[in-house]
């Protein structure tokens, strides 16, 4: 298979209509949208690293002895913060059970997510899982012998009262437990979606826009910052700005 029929498949994945033309000069089609946009690229985007100066704790004792399922556990238990009075559920996140290739660190839960217990169960999970595959991962094996490759959590684990933003103390307490998960899976690059989860791990306080196309680091990893899912279903023309941030990923996981 040619890369212009693996880049089709992939942007297939992603919800584009691609026509059955090369892609070098091809337009892809976002589903739903009358408007044709030029989304190919002639080369995925160069690397740029970024050092970040974000303070970077490991896990402590309370989790260090730890695997998966009991953090699970402590983080259902845990009342760190104020919003472990207030949700209905915690939420852990999902995927990989062992080595992960990607960790995906979204924004805080929404409503949908705090009732199930579980991250992006809505439309939001159903274009990320389309996200994931088009860059080559998966956060569930679609058969027995294949295993997921990615593990997807928010910076938070529950879910702030009415949607606002999480707070300093909040995020602080739940810093712990992402070092445990990334103690544990071990991913080869981080992927931040959303504003609150991409100025959380790269220490920066700029708009989403400029901490996009380059390259960050946050614990010795490769971290690379992307659209949140539920913002793509709202402005699905930025699916293009995504699709960048996904070949860039796919360059600085290898």
């Amino acid at each position: 298979m040619s890369w212009d029929e693996r880049q089709r498949a992939m942007l297939a994945e992603m919800g584009f209509r691609v026509p059955a033309v090369s892609l070098a000069g091809a337009e892809a089609v976002i589903e739903d949208e009358p408007e044709a946009i030029n989304i190919a690229p002639p080369a995925p985007p160069s690397v740029m690293r970024v050092a970040v100066s974000a303070a970077q704790p490991s896990a402590p004792s309370s989790f260090g002895g730890l695997d998966l399922a009991a953090l699970r556990d402590a983080v259902s238990a845990c009342r760190a913060c104020g919003l472990g009075d207030q949700r209905r559920h915690a939420v852990f996140g999902g995927g990989a059970l062992r080595q992960a290739q990607w960790l995906v660190v979204t924004d805080p839960a929404d409503e949908a997510d705090d009732m199930a217990g579980e991250a992006f169960v809505g439309d939001a999970g159903r274009l990320l899982d389309r996200m994931l595959l088009a860059a080559g991962q998966r956060r569930t094996g679609r058969t027995a012998d294949e295993l997921a490759t990615a593990f997807v959590t928010p910076i938070v684990k529950c879910r702030p009262p009415r949607g606002r933003p999480a707070q300093p103390a909040e995020l602080d307490a739940c810093e712990a437990v992402l070092a445990r998960q990334v103690e544990l899976l071990q991913p080869r690059l981080v992927l931040a979606m959303g504003l609150q989860a991409a100025r959380r791990l790269t220490g920066l306080a700029e708009p989403l826009g400029r901490l996009r196309g380059r390259v960050h680091n946050w614990r010795g990893l490769p971290l690379v910052v992307t659209y949140a899912p539920a913002y793509l279903l709202r402005s699905p023309a930025d699916k293009a700005g995504a699709w960048d941030d996904l070949c860039l990923a796919r360059k600085a996981a290898t």
